[in-house]
């Protein structure tokens, strides 16, 4: 990597984390450029530089957050960092799930712990997300990349469910409708934590959806 991308990479990233703050306490509509550079500590103007607008910022603070939430996974699942291509994860995700020795109810609640800490260390984070989902409807861009994600997630979620129903672990349901109705549990989490401000005790709220979901899934 030569020096002035890797400069062009940094600055980059500075704009990214200064957007995310700045959508987390103004609200997408309300952000401008200017907003972005004043947080990132650069000079006036330098974001228009790298981003042509804000959909553009978002696209990329987005993009950000699944990046760090596909590192996540792929740490769980014990990926390398080189598989990118959705075919191998997921054939990846089945075998590592087919697998007796894989704790699926461990797994389970490692992941809603990681939500609920994810949220108390990066309240922004989720409100992100909503202004993200808000913007869905409205751009061509943000819907293509909103349905790769929710593709993602939505078939890995049903690997799991099916993984786990052939191991006995699991009723036998749908893995695609059980899938859906996971995905649509934790959305509910997060527009629930972020409009009550976080304000219910973590543990006890871990505690509650780890519940909420195993009883759904476990026999």
């Amino acid at each position: 990597m030569s020096r002035k991308t890797e400069i062009s990479e940094i600055r980059k990233e500075e704009l990214t984390q200064a957007a995310l703050k700045c959508m987390a306490l103004k609200g997408y509509d309300r952000v401008t450029l200017d907003d972005v550079t004043k947080e990132a500590g650069l000079s006036k103007g330098i974001a228009s530089y790298y981003f042509k607008n804000r959909e553009e910022l978002l696209i990329s603070v987005i993009h950000k957050m699944w990046e760090n939430v596909v590192g996540f996974t792929k740490e769980i699942w014990e990926l390398p960092d080189q598989t990118d291509d959705p075919e191998e994860v997921y054939a990846l995700v089945r075998e590592y799930y087919s697998n007796p020795k894989t704790d699926l109810i461990g797994m389970i609640k490692d992941a809603i712990k990681f939500l609920v800490t994810m949220y108390d260390e990066n309240p922004h984070v989720l409100r992100v997300i909503l202004e993200f989902w808000c913007q869905v409807s409205r751009n061509e861009m943000i819907t293509e990349l909103n349905s790769s994600m929710q593709e993602f997630c939505m078939r890995t979620s049903a690997i799991i469910v099916q993984e786990g129903t052939k191991r006995g672990i699991f009723k036998k349901r749908n893995p695609q409708v059980a899938a859906y109705t996971l995905m649509s549990s934790v959305v509910g989490f997060a527009f629930n934590h972020v409009i009550n401000k976080g304000n219910l005790d973590s543990k006890k709220l871990e505690k509650e959806l780890s519940d909420l979901i195993l009883s759904y899934l476990c026999k």
